[in-house]
């Protein structure tokens, strides 16, 4: 294999290697993320749910059975945790106090027909209860939209 030290100039050089850095860099977020994270991410869980119930609602397809091969199986679904942070603390009615935690998860689907889409969720979560917020959906593929501004926990406080 050659070289690029010889072949590509400076500054594509430099560009690869902000580019190297970045995967590793997000790479490493993404396995610390999952080490502290409370377990609301995931396929099954509330706000991949609501991500895939705004394709719908957005008529970005047709209906639930584009998604679904059956009630509960969607034709192609994966889920990345790409951080989860730490915000402050809260306690409601009925409700301890607890940790609150910023996940941001990344949700591939693929539909029947085979159209990809690409969303990222972003919520407000605790140990205790996976949806102390409406979650916020952004749709980066086939283009970028916001379907759905959630909201945020107020009176968490650190």
């Amino acid at each position: 294999m050659k070289s690029l030290n010889k072949t590509t100039s400076p500054s594509l050089r430099r560009a690869l290697l902000c580019i190297a850095t970045l995967g590793l860099s997000v790479q490493v977020s993404s396995a610390s993320a999952t080490e502290e994270a409370p377990p609301c991410y995931g396929p099954e869980n509330y706000a991949t749910q609501i991500a895939l119930v705004e394709l719908v609602n957005t008529r970005r397809v047709a209906d639930a059975t584009s998604i679904y091969r059956d009630r509960t199986t969607p034709y192609h679904l994966r889920t990345t945790l790409l951080d989860s942070q730490r915000i402050g603390r809260f306690s409601g009615p009925g409700m301890p106090e607890t940790d609150v935690y910023r996940q941001i998860q990344k949700i591939e689907v693929r539909t029947r027909s085979g159209d990809a889409f690409i969303l990222l969720t972003i919520s407000e979560v605790s140990v205790l209860e996976c949806s102390l917020s409406a979650p916020t959906v952004v749709m980066m593929q086939p283009e970028y939209v916001v379907l759905r501004v959630g909201g945020s926990v107020s009176g968490a406080v650190n």
